[in-house]
């Protein structure tokens, strides 16, 4: 008896190990699809017009020039400045999102810059030109953005800041806010962030669960809670503290929330919860036909006229854009 009951528990430790395994395993793979940074794909177009002549106009970088800060954990970070005009003291930063770099914003920053403002557009880290080895979803990043504002103070103790990030761009943003900022920050436009990143995992793992390395269905949240695990013990720090909707709530910047009607990818409905934490002062935004990370070349009178109304009780003597 007593020997059937030893090759029980040792049957049962190695179905331990084994399960262990693969939970490793699949860690990994989740860490690698979601958290590696990657390079944009050379045959992806833009969705529109307005933002493919953005994107030219930024990798163009005519007249711009080049910039760099140190973050708080070591990494070079590269950024690029197109200059305003000479008087201005606006400053618009422009922050990217998921797997792209700061060419991305071009339609953005080109809006701001013909008005006068300097425009500074980072690569986040891991992307582009800007150091890193793993996606922070915000939560490193809203440091590197912290970082940024201070470059900008240094070569223009008069500046006025704008921070305008778009998806995971809108989260680094919304997160920074939740912080310490410089008081030459007046504003904020976040457009298609998510609530954190647990609820959007959450929904693209249950949308996209067939691109898994299983056939066996296994439900968002174990997904979640491996990949959390293997970014704790390879990134060192928490998923769950990747959370807009938490930084919103103890935000004093005045903050613009911008949604696609048809964003899928960052479900609409996750900007109503945003905007119903903030304790800032705040507007928000629908654009319809839109999807993820489209609403600027959607309908650019819709966006710029919002952006407009809103900022002007920020900065104060903007004429009508």
């Amino acid at each position: 008896m007593k020997k059937k009951t030893t090759f029980g528990l040792l049957g049962l430790a190695a179905a331990g190990a084994g399960a262990a395994g693969g939970l490793a395993a699949l860690g990994n793979y989740l860490y690698g699809q979601m958290m590696v940074p990657r390079v944009r794909e050379a045959w992806a177009e833009e969705p529109n017009p307005v933002q493919a002549e953005g994107r030219l106009w930024a990798r163009n970088m005519e007249g711009f020039r080049e910039a760099g800060i140190q973050a708080a954990d070591g990494l070079l970070l590269w950024g690029a400045v197109a200059p305003g005009a000479p008087d201005c003291h606006r400053w618009a930063i422009c922050v990217h999102g998921y797997h792209d770099t700061y060419e991305s914003m071009g339609a953005i920053a080109r809006h701001y810059n013909a008005q006068g403002w300097h425009v500074l557009l980072p690569d986040q880290r891991g992307h582009g030109r800007s150091e890193g080895d793993y996606v922070g979803w915000g939560y490193d990043e809203r440091l590197d953005l912290v970082g940024w504002c201070h470059y900008v103070i240094r070569r223009d103790p008069e500046a006025e800041i704008l921070l305008h990030g778009v998806s995971m761009g809108a989260a680094t943003v919304l997160m920074a806010t939740g912080g310490a900022l410089p008081r030459q920050v007046k504003a904020a436009v976040s457009d298609c962030a998510y609530t954190s990143i647990e609820a959007e995992a959450r929904h693209v793992l249950a949308r996209y669960h067939d691109v898994l390395p299983t056939k066996v269905p296994l439900p968002a949240g174990l997904l979640f809670s491996v990949l959390r695990k293997t970014a704790l013990r390879r990134a060192g720090f928490d998923l769950r503290d990747a959370a807009p909707i938490r930084a919103v709530a103890r935000s004093s910047t005045p903050t613009l929330f911008v949604h696609g009607v048809e964003d899928d990818f960052v479900p609409a409905s996750m900007m109503g919860k945003l905007y119903q934490a903030a304790r800032c002062p705040k507007a928000f935004l629908w654009v319809p036909g839109a999807g993820h990370a489209q609403a600027v070349g959607t309908d650019p009178e819709l966006y710029w006229t919002a952006a407009s109304t809103f900022l002007r009780d920020y900065f104060p003597d903007q004429e009508d854009q």
